[in-house]
């Protein structure tokens, strides 16, 4: 299990692009805790979490641990942030934004669809409009006798 935790981060930084938090110490600290900690290791293998989530999860607790404001914490607290992410049980919460996701999708293709509606229903109305005007000039009110 330790292996598969520790292949699981080195292949993910292969990929990683990651600007915003240190990600080359982050990964070095989550293989060292994984080589250390079996338990710890398997919280890492969860299929769920991914390293790119965990860089992301750093980011927002630090944003919130100095406020929005520019600033540094310490190695350590940064690791633990990152460990922390791992021992969350997110799994219901990432399918809960999942659902509301799909939830705001479906109604912004309701309010599409009901829009597109409108705009033919205004068209329509305009060229009725139109057509009536031009027979008004035209003189073609004529009269049904039968």
């Amino acid at each position: 299990m330790e292996q598969e935790a520790i292949e699981k981060i080195t292949g993910s930084m292969q990929d990683c692009k990651e600007k915003r938090v240190p990600a080359e110490p982050i990964a070095r600290y989550l293989t060292q805790k994984c080589g250390e900690d079996e338990e710890f290791a398997t919280l890492v293998t969860q299929e769920h979490k991914t390293l790119a989530k965990c860089f992301d999860f750093v980011f927002g607790q630090v944003k919130k641990h100095l406020n929005g404001a520019d600033g540094w914490l310490d190695d350590n607290d940064v690791y633990l942030m990152a460990a922390d992410y791992f021992s969350l049980d997110d799994e219901r919460l990432e399918r809960q934004k999942a659902e509301e996701e799909a939830q705001r999708q479906e109604q912004k293709r309701q309010r599409e669809e009901e829009r597109k509606q409108q705009v033919a229903a205004n068209k329509a109305q305009k060229v009725r409009a139109a057509q009536e005007e031009k027979d008004k000039k035209t003189g073609f009110n004529q009269l049904s006798l039968f």
